[in-house]
């Protein structure tokens, strides 16, 4: 399951203070009977507002009025949102959304996943078709290593399982699609002591010590920019060991209409996971773009700055 970042400071400050004693600190808000009246959402990460901006974008387009409120937080706080009214709507993951809603989920293939979830949710709210563009969990070696050992899967690097020393978060160790899956399914059995815990979710520190050959291989995650900027290989999960976790919008059910899911299911459709890394690696960095120019680049290159149809 993938865990982003903390709400900053003083944005958790700010929204405690406008909560005003509601369960949801964004306060609540009113039902609007106008179904082309939307408010998008979205996370506190970068790919989370890059795709919220394209839904906007794309609506706007089609003559809906929108509003924005972006950078709000985990789920414990957006989807409440979602369900009070505080926004209507915000990408969201489909396994990571099934998480929330059952604890218990064992289950990790694309297909089987979106069935759950149809059984899950809530009926104040409600998702649309999922995209192809998958943020998910993956298992990632240097093109060297790749090349060395003739990697294309998980599968591949079992035989290479004494020498392997594999880095990832502390929690990788025994949750049932890390290091336990990986031997249960395609028999990677990595030793312990050749585990390196990097609390980084991903991030440079793991990155780094994967291509300084201090591991081997390491949880990275599939939209990573770091995957094209440093020529990784990320393995084939045939299995599906890891999590599904296609991107998907979430809708409050009360502002679902015929148009609504025509245009965000024809962005979904468009919506790759080459596209997020590309719009990913665009926006990293301190020279890179913002968000909301990486989303209207997408947009106008799919053509969604028009009206569909």
């Amino acid at each position: 399951m993938r865990y982003r970042g903390p709400i900053a400071l003083a944005a958790l400050v700010m929204l405690l203070l406008s909560a005003c004693g509601s369960s949801n600190p964004l306060g609540g808000g009113e039902i609007s009977g106008d179904l082309k009246s939307i408010k998008v959402g979205s996370a506190d990460f970068p790919e989370s507002n890059i795709i919220a901006e394209i839904y906007a974008q794309a609506l706007e387009a089609n003559g809906f009025e929108i509003s924005r409120q972006f950078g709000i937080g985990s789920r414990e706080t957006y989807i409440p949102a979602v369900q009070d009214h505080s926004i209507d709507l915000i990408p969201e993951y489909t396994g990571n959304l099934l998480q929330y809603f059952d604890k218990e989920n064992e289950v990790t293939d694309p297909q089987a996943v979106l069935l759950a979830l149809y059984d899950k949710i809530p009926g104040d709210l409600s998702i649309l078709t999922p995209s192809p563009a998958n943020d998910q969990d993956t298992v990632a070696v240097t093109s060297e290593t790749a090349q060395r050992w003739n990697l294309k899967t998980i599968g591949d690097l079992a035989k290479y399982s004494p020498e392997v020393k594999f880095g990832g978060p502390s929690e990788f160790i025994s949750r049932a699609e890390g290091l336990p899956g990986l031997k249960a399914k395609y028999g990677l059995d990595v030793p312990q002591a050749n585990f390196v815990s990097i609390s980084d979710g991903g991030g440079p520190a793991t990155v780094r010590a994967l291509v300084d050959g201090t591991v081997t291989a390491a949880d990275i995650f599939s939209t990573s920019p770091a995957i094209p900027q440093n020529n990784l290989v990320v393995l084939e999960d045939p299995k599906n060991n890891f999590l599904a976790a296609n991107v998907v919008p979430l809708v409050a059910s009360q502002k679902m209409s015929n148009q609504l899911k025509s245009v965000l299911n024809a962005v979904s459709a468009k919506l790759t996971t080459e596209a997020l890394i590309e719009m990913n690696t665009a926006t990293s960095g301190n020279g890179g773009m913002d968000p909301d120019e990486a989303a209207q680049k997408w947009v106008q290159d799919n053509g969604f700055d028009k009206a569909i149809g």
